[in-house]
């Protein structure tokens, strides 16, 4: 035996609740899932356990092989963890690109692991729909790492321990200015003008902005230029423009204007379908169904959504479990990116978090993406509770400009400047020059004639 008792003790002491890999070998060919049923049970003789579902095809390999290991991931290790739970459809081999070695037993090794444990099958015991696998060990490994992957109540995450962030080293900011942030100001701005901001923010590197809405002019007077603004984008290999469309006119008019990807959504509330498309939530959706279909047909991406998802300023108070039966269908339409939108600026940080964490593992592989308002001041602490949770996608838009034609209190998102500062004090990466968003926010000031809510602007110069 190559390890000692007290690296076995240590092992099984730091790293039992942590996520694990069981790995083993069919053949030639390494398998591994992600389990969470792990743990020690003697010390003479060195046994652990795990337990795995009978419809397995790993607990069929190692029922025949008679071996396997545990490999204990660490809080750094997150992807790696989906990928062997089967969260990352487009990885069709899970050992891709992983530089993984070899047990005494022949079992497969991941890279990186807080611990491996190498085992013989000592005992099988059914346990129902399960196989309780017994192993003897026969070797481990323990890193002076020990900041464990932990799963609970659906939600992956990393340890709360302080050196180790629960957040991501990288974020998304969808810049939605030009959409959201202008569509209530009545001074017209001019197309010209609107394609300067548009040069500025990708100067200032933002990759995504959504640059108007295909809704009807009278309505929306702001966004009337919609196909002449279309018409007259500058064209980046890195930057992708988006557009909202509320209907299949809409639809069809981004499509004739060259738009490559469009936004689509359903309230969670009767009243606000009512006001913004004239159709109930269940109308709306059998709407998106087919206009997701006909966005396929014409090549674009689909980014799909809740809309209130937190709450309604005309019905207040809006169930989580509606959010998800919606979140739900729309994935079930094979939509790209699949959106939340705290329309009336009614979400707070607790409300986020549980939202999301009962959204991020029924999305899987598809990114999630929050749409938040600062109507009452908690937009950073709601992107904050969403960042902690998993979510590594957020709309801003420059100075704080926003707000729904159709709901008069929702005003303000959350700052595309505000937002990359926190970040980025964080240590968290978003690409964003913020003295030239800043400068941009000063100029739409001085164009509106009014101050905007955002705070950095003021604070940033070039």
């Amino acid at each position: 035996m190559a390890y000692s008792p007290d690296n076995f003790k240590r092992a099984m002491s730091q790293f039992a609740s942590g996520v694990t890999v069981v790995t083993t070998r069919h053949g030639e060919t390494p398998i591994g899932i992600t389990a969470s049923s792990f743990t020690s049970l003697s010390l003479e003789p060195p046994l652990v356990l795990v337990s795995l579902n009978k419809r397995l095809f790993t607990h069929n390999v190692i029922a025949e092989s008679g071996y396997f290991a545990v490999n204990v991931l660490s809080a750094r290790q997150l992807d790696l963890g989906m990928r062997f739970a089967g969260m990352k459809p487009e990885i069709k081999d899970r050992f891709d690109g992983l530089n993984v070695t070899t047990a005494a037993t022949g079992a497969p090794l991941l890279p990186d692991s807080l611990a491996w444990v190498d085992c013989t099958v000592w005992a099988m015991y059914d346990g129902g729909d399960h196989t309780i696998f017994v192993g003897e060990v026969k070797d481990l490994a323990v890193s002076d790492f020990d900041i464990p992957l932990l799963y609970h109540n659906r939600l992956w995450r990393r340890s709360e321990a302080l050196e180790v962030p629960t957040v991501p080293i990288e974020v998304s900011l969808v810049e939605v200015g030009l959409r959201d942030g202008i569509q209530r100001e009545e001074k017209f701005i001019p197309t010209e003008t609107k394609l300067e901001f548009v040069h500025g923010l990708v100067e200032a590197g933002l990759k995504e902005i959504q640059v108007t809405s295909f809704v009807n002019p009278r309505i929306v007077p702001q966004l009337a230029d919609a196909d002449a603004l279309c018409a007259s984008l500058p064209k980046f290999d890195d930057v992708t423009y988006s557009a909202l469309v509320l209907n299949m006119k809409g639809l069809e008019r981004a499509a004739a204007a060259g738009i490559r990807k469009v936004d689509m959504g359903v309230p969670a509330s009767e009243t606000l379908a009512l006001k913004n498309a004239n159709t109930s939530i269940e109308e709306g959706m059998q709407e998106m169904s087919a206009m997701v279909q006909k966005a396929r047909e014409y090549g674009m991406q689909v980014r799909a959504g809740v809309q209130v998802a937190f709450g309604c300023a005309f019905e207040g108070r809006i169930e989580t479990a509606k959010v998800v039966s919606l979140s739900r269908r729309f994935l079930a339409m094979g939509i790209d990116e699949l959106s939340l939108a705290d329309s009336a600026g009614l979400g707070n940080p607790q409300l986020i978090r549980k939202t999301v964490q009962e959204i991020l593992p029924m999305a899987g592989s598809v990114p999630v993406v929050l749409h938040l308002h600062d109507t009452r001041g908690q937009g950073l602490a709601n992107l904050l509770s969403a960042l902690k949770s998993g979510v590594t996608a957020f709309d801003t838009s420059f100075g704080g400009l926003g707000g729904c034609p159709f709901i008069q209190t929702a005003k303000g998102n959350v700052a595309t400047e505000d937002t990359a500062y926190m970040l980025h004090e964080m240590s968290i990466q978003t690409g964003v020059d913020i003295p030239k968003v800043a400068a941009l926010s000063r100029r739409m000031e001085a164009l509106l004639g009014k101050e905007l809510p955002a705070k950095m602007h003021k604070l940033v110069t070039d």
